[in-house]
């Protein structure tokens, strides 16, 4: 059973996953537009990134480089044996070189959900009644819709009204693209938690 893969835990990464890794080579794609020139600094405000390269031009082709491994290590290897160490390496590194600050939070969840790919998930089983452990996996498809539909609101906002490098912020904007982050994240712990139960439905041979 612990070999089996959780199908709908490792729907959840690769998803998280590639979505941070594209949203780090936006942020690097915004970096290198500001040209070849010193930041004077670790922060870049006008962008949302951190980075510790002196420069813009090779902060946004390093974070567009390490994004992109970020996306293929997600789609092809999160499931192997040292798949969520490297995960967890390379979210890292994109932070490091100006990937954006803004999806810390969403790789972290990411990563430590990942970790549960390959399990039987023996503290779940546990810890939910076999009566809500059958809600929550029917539920799945509609937290798992819910939660995507306030992030891609969000992330529209972002790169419409609050895009990174330009000069001004919409004050409204970026009040509803929090909102509906926070949102996102309470479907997300839902996807999650729903997930976790569809997966141990599915390991004891009831599909749901």
């Amino acid at each position: 059973m612990a070999n089996e893969k959780n199908q709908s835990t490792r729907l959840y990464v690769t998803i998280q996953g590639v979505l941070g890794g594209l949203a780090g080579m936006i942020h690097g794609f915004a970096e290198i537009l500001q040209g070849n020139h010193p930041i004077g600094g670790q922060w870049l405000v006008s962008v949302g990134a951190f980075t510790l390269i002196p420069n813009y031009l090779a902060t946004g082709i390093a974070a567009m480089l390490v994004g992109l491994c970020v996306l293929i290590w997600t789609l092809g290897f999160i499931q192997s044996k040292r798949g969520t160490t490297v995960f967890l390496i390379l979210a890292t590194a994109l932070f490091l070189v100006g990937g954006g600050v803004m999806q810390v939070l969403f790789f972290l969840i990411a990563w430590s959900v990942a970790t549960q790919i390959r399990q039987p998930l023996t503290w779940w089983r546990k810890a939910l009644p076999e009566t809500l452990k059958k809600q929550l996996a029917m539920g799945w498809h509609l937290n798992f819709a819910a939660s995507y539909f306030f992030f891609f609101i969000a992330i529209a906002i972002w790169l419409v009204l609050t895009p990174p490098g330009a000069d001004y912020k919409d004050p409204v904007g970026q009040y509803v693209l929090w909102i509906c982050l926070f949102v996102s994240i309470v479907f997300q712990i839902l996807t999650i938690v729903s997930g976790f139960a569809r997966d141990i439905l599915r390991q004891d041979g009831n599909a749901v």
